[in-house]
């Protein structure tokens, strides 16, 4: 752990994961489809440390449902986009 690493939030508080010295293990349950699923030790060390997440986030969905939200997402700004660049 590298809490040089992680991103300044200005909170007063410390995060457990901080407090403890080492990131473990986090069961949750995915908010989309209820698939119970483990956030891996490793992962949260690349969200936090790498790709400088916020402290207090945790993770919500499952792999799968994360790629459906990302291709939802991805397609609503698409369209958005062609709504704003289309000539009157």
């Amino acid at each position: 752990m590298h809490p040089e690493r992680l991103a300044p939030d200005g909170s007063y508080s410390t995060p457990d994961f901080l407090r403890r010295g080492t990131y473990v293990d986090l069961p949750f349950t995915c908010i989309d489809c209820g698939v119970d699923e483990i956030w891996r030790a490793t992962q949260q060390q690349w969200w936090y440390e790498i790709a400088k997440g916020g402290i207090w986030t945790t993770a919500t969905r499952c792999r799968s449902c994360r790629a459906n939200e990302r291709r939802r997402r991805d397609a609503a700004r698409a369209t958005h986009l062609a709504g704003v660049t289309k000539d009157p």
